[in-house]
């Protein structure tokens, strides 16, 4: 079986966390490995930077 990169775009709110999850759940019972990754994110430095990025004050 090949694999499939499958990417989610849209706006905050949108509801793509809701799908990727419904989607992965899917594959999941259908017996197959599945993968989550977002970006910025992943790993945990770049949890941290997401976090300092949609959630920290920046100054201009």
């Amino acid at each position: 079986m090949t694999g499939l990169f499958i990417s989610f775009e849209g706006i905050d709110g949108a509801g793509k966390s809701s799908h990727i999850e419904a989607l992965a759940q899917a594959f999941r019972d259908a017996g197959r490995s599945v993968t989550l990754t977002r970006e910025p994110g992943g790993t945990p430095l770049a949890e941290k930077l997401r976090q300092l990025l949609l959630h920290d004050a920046m100054d201009p």
